[in-house]
């Protein structure tokens, strides 16, 4: 796997070379239509989509490489020289706050001979190779390389060893990287939830350290399309999702031109309810809050790889770390108002928290890993949507559109490659 790197102003692009159009991934991109339309009439992606490591290759090039996918939140990183790291697609990144507070997303490799820097989290002035002593400043540029004067000065040597910046954007706190550098800015097309959210203040607010689950073998659309659709609560999580029963659930309808998420409210049965086995607010209701946003969880996901839920004492945040087709890592993450961490109980409450979130989530690995084994079978369904997924019909159009957007690059590439000849 190698990556063309083009230097596009204060930022780099970094994308990996196309993949042949082998029939079998024409054979599923001529099948995608059906899943692309108006809800009642859709159907589900066919089930390679989810199996198919050649269709995963595919996958990385249009979406992962050519939208905005998720790294992180600024309320993990609020102080100059805070850094934290993430993997991405086999790419290890480092997301971190320079000396003038910038937040940047940069590749955490070394230029001498490819080693980590670092990883987690931390703050530090300068970045340091630990194989070599290589060293880099903030903002990615090389300030040591001992022993290597010989061979070419330190000032040649920066012209050529650098850690790339990559395009970033914010938006209500959460990072996001674009390695193509060519897409449409994310805010503008997220005007409807952005509005709809703007009383949680997210930017404002600060992060517990995140923690890793273990691999989960199963794809990350499903992961994603799980997380989003409440159809499946009253019955998979019958008892303990009670009381945000999918009877409150109300949709929105799909605006192309306001599509950078896919987004619903469930309404609680009592205010202040929130995902714990004590089913309220654990801690402090956000102030700011309208008595119906204390009645509701705001479940959004923001493709390809953020969930989050909006409940009214914070959020909770899922960013979702492919290793292939058929396996994720799900990284998780809670944010709070600053003076919600004051509280000299924190760390026990949070704790009843995180237990909380892990019973729901105990219920979807059993289902979510049930469901993967069956899209493996020659008898894996292509199903029309019952009116509660009306979430999957506008995911579906999301990714159909992506996926038809860079095989048709690919196409004109091919064209013009073969004219040139």
């Amino acid at each position: 796997m190698s990556a063309s790197l083009t230097r596009m102003g204060n930022y780099y692009s970094a994308l990996l070379e196309d993949v042949e159009l082998t029939p079998k991934i024409r054979e599923i991109l001529a099948g995608l239509e059906p899943s692309a339309q108006e809800h009642k009439q859709a159907i589900s992606l066919p089930p390679e989509c989810y199996t198919s490591e050649e269709w995963f290759e595919f996958e990385k090039r249009a979406v992962y490489d050519r939208d905005w996918v998720c790294v992180g939140h600024t309320g993990l990183i609020p102080n100059p020289g805070d850094f934290q790291t993430i993997n991405m697609n086999n790419d290890p990144l480092i997301v971190l706050r320079d000396r003038e507070g910038v937040v940047k997303v940069m590749s955490a490799v070394c230029a001498h001979r490819g080693r980590v820097l670092c990883e987690g989290i931390g703050n530090v002035e300068k970045l340091v190779c630990p194989l070599h002593h290589w060293t880099y400043n903030l903002d990615g540029e090389l300030i040591g390389a001992p022993e290597m004067n010989p061979v070419l000065p330190l000032a040649e040597l920066k012209k050529q060893a650098f850690l790339p910046v990559l395009r970033s954007e914010i938006w209500n706190g959460f990072i996001f990287v674009n390695m193509d550098g060519r897409a449409k800015p994310l805010a503008p097309r997220l005007k409807r939830l952005t509005k709809e959210i703007e009383n949680h203040h997210m930017g404002e607010m600060l992060g517990t350290p995140n923690f890793d689950f273990p691999e989960y073998d199963w794809n990350w659309k499903y992961m994603q399309e799980n997380a989003i659709e409440p159809y499946h609560t009253w019955y998979l999580h019958r008892g303990i999702h009670d009381f945000a029963p999918s009877r409150l659930v109300s949709f929105y309808d799909w605006d192309p031109e306001d599509d950078g998420a896919v987004f619903h409210p469930t309404g609680f049965l009592e205010r202040d309810a929130n995902f714990n086995m004590s089913f309220k607010c654990l801690f402090p209701v956000i102030k700011t809050l309208t008595d119906k946003e204390r009645r509701r969880v705001m479940f959004v996901t923001v493709p390809p790889n953020l969930f989050f839920g909006a409940v009214p004492d914070g959020v909770f945040y899922y960013i979702i770390r492919p290793q292939s087709a058929n396996r994720i890592v799900l990284r998780v993450g809670f944010l709070y108002p600053p003076e919600t961490f004051k509280d000299k109980n924190f760390d026990y409450i949070f704790k009843m928290a995180v237990d909380g979130l892990c019973a729901y989530n105990d219920q979807d690995v059993a289902s979510n890993r049930s469901v993967h084994l069956g899209l493996k079978s020659r008898f894996a369904p292509r199903t029309r949507y019952a009116p509660k997924e009306k979430t999957l019909s506008q995911m579906n159009r999301w990714l159909v559109q992506r996926y038809k957007a860079y095989a048709a690059e690919v196409e004109a590439r091919n064209h013009a490659a073969a004219a040139g000849r």
